[in-house]
């Protein structure tokens, strides 16, 4: 179990640009492994001492179509030993869509719980979104 707070806005409306404190764990995924639709703290692949928090909208194997809402969309097919992630506000977010399938090493656990603000406190949703 390990705790994280938000900075940006990748996850509105879901988290709050900053200041939201969140709950993960890194336990599950070694038995059950990342699902389509989970919330999950990363190592920046960008940066490595920085941590993002987005949505696994593709999993190994997956067609993941990028720009659907673009004169020009184009597929991705996820390779193994990677996850497709994305931030729920498309318009803010950094994510795949800008450095491609995110390596599995580099999750570091699934956000169960915003534990702050305290009228904000529960549960973290998994939420199947197209890409």
């Amino acid at each position: 179990i390990d705790f994280s707070t938000t900075v940006g806005s990748s996850m509105v409306p879901v988290f709050n640009a900053s200041g939201d404190v969140l709950l993960f764990e890194r336990l599950t995924q070694r038995f059950v492994g990342f699902k389509r639709g989970e919330v999950v703290v990363a190592t920046s692949p960008k940066d490595p001492d920085a941590r993002i928090c987005k949505r696994i909208l593709g999993v190994p194997g997956d067609k993941v179509v990028v720009g659907a809402e673009t004169r020009d969309p184009y597929q991705v097919r996820v390779p193994l030993g990677h996850v497709w992630l994305q931030g729920d506000n498309r318009a803010t977010s950094h994510d795949s869509r800008h450095y491609g399938p995110v390596p599995i090493g580099l999750l570091q656990g699934k956000v169960r719980a915003k534990l702050w603000p305290p009228w904000e406190i529960g549960p973290v949703e998994t939420k199947v979104l197209p890409a």
